[in-house]
């Protein structure tokens, strides 16, 4: 069992700030061209590509801004001056991963700066923090039974009933959920199976950052012996960080995170069962043991190893890689529609790029107008 990260996976923060007229004026121009075109339009402002989505969020605000998949998703109100809590933002885990929570930090007030949002001094509201330890463990079998926990808490089991153990069982465990938000949530799930399923490719790369320093082989994500990672998350809601913990502020996360890490792990524990009739008396997982090893360090001094932009230009490459699949398939289909031998298939292939290169030529402005929307939207999603 090695441990390969810790670091803080989710962050949402809202801020006692206001947009300025010209800004509400360029959000609600590109709000009204995502309702018709039915996509996120792109928005270049202050030197910047943004994505803008033709709906808001509750709780009153009117546009929903990203910056991307390694940034963040702002949701913003229209100005008021009876509802001064205007801005709220929701980091991605890549963004923290690849930041940390203090570079993360500066970049949401750098961001709102270029964008003239005023923000009043001290004011912001943390509404949620979620903390995660990934623990590469092939041979760890998750067990619900397993789970020690206060009688008040709640636990959710997830099955996949298709993916059959040795053993004979009903389905592999992957994810155990104990708790409900806004409160707080411990979950420990296969890391590795949801990267795989959700595409987000760029984790491999900062694990394989650290296997790197540790002087392990980097992990091989096609062999599920070599690279199973188990994800412990901490999670604490709204409700658990102010009436818990008293945690409003940066300066009380900063002070306060890791008792709560600490404490959750104490409430809620992944153990070894024992004939003892007693849960309490069951010694934890070694599993356990290691993920409260790396939460007592020092939370908020943590690295991401990998080269910068590793992120970024990894999740880029998988996308075309998928783009040119999802062509590929296109083409064969076409193809088979139209009757072609699978012996001529690599001369109609041919024979069709030389006819969208002709297509190209002949509708040149309309071309050019798509190629440019793909490219800005692109820069803004990437």
């Amino acid at each position: 069992m090695i441990p390969l990260y810790r670091g803080f996976d989710g962050l949402d923060v809202s801020f006692r700030a206001q947009i300025n007229e010209k800004l509400r004026t360029h959000l609600e121009d590109a709000k009204l061209h995502a309702q018709s075109t039915r996509s996120d339009t792109c928005l270049p402002i202050a030197d910047m590509m943004v994505t803008v989505a033709g709906t808001g969020a509750p709780g009153g605000y009117a546009y929903r801004i990203s910056t991307g998949r390694t940034g963040a998703t702002w949701f913003v109100k229209r100005p008021n001056p009876r509802d001064p809590w205007g801005v709220r933002v929701s980091c991605s885990s890549f963004m923290l991963a690849e930041h940390g929570l203090g570079k993360a930090r500066s970049h949401l007030y750098e961001f709102m700066d270029r964008l003239g949002i005023r923000v009043e001094s001290n004011t912001e509201s943390i509404g949620r923090v979620d903390f995660a330890v990934d623990i590469l463990a092939p041979n760890f079998v998750l067990l619900p039974d397993s789970f020690v926990m206060h009688s008040n808490a709640n636990r959710a089991d997830h099955i996949e009933e298709n993916e059959r153990t040795v053993n004979g069982k009903s389905g592999r465990t992957t994810s155990v959920t104990v708790g409900k938000m806004p409160g707080r949530q411990v979950i420990v799930y296969d890391k590795r199976a949801e990267v795989i399923a959700k595409k987000k490719w760029g984790w491999f790369e900062i694990w394989n950052a650290s296997c790197e320093r540790r002087g392990i082989p980097n992990l091989d994500y096609t062999d599920p012996a070599n690279s199973r990672i188990w994800r412990t998350e901490i999670r604490a809601g709204k409700r658990h960080l102010k009436d818990n913990w008293g945690i409003r502020s940066w300066s009380d996360l900063d002070t306060k995170l890791g008792d709560l890490a600490i404490e959750a792990t104490e409430v809620v524990r992944l153990t070894m069962p024992r004939e003892d009739r007693n849960r309490a008396r069951w010694p934890n997982d070694p599993v356990w043991n290691l993920v409260r090893q790396e939460l007592s360090a020092d939370l908020f001094e943590m690295r991401n190893f990998a080269p910068p932009d590793t992120i970024k230009r990894v999740q880029k490459e998988k996308h075309l890689e998928l783009l040119e699949q999802q062509s590929l398939g296109l083409l064969i289909t076409r193809a088979a529609i139209s009757g072609v031998n699978i012996d001529d298939l690599s001369a109609y292939a041919r024979t069709e790029g030389t006819r969208l290169a002709r297509k190209i030529g002949s509708e040149l402005e309309k071309t050019e107008l798509k190629f440019s929307k793909s490219a800005a939207r692109y820069e803004a999603i990437s």
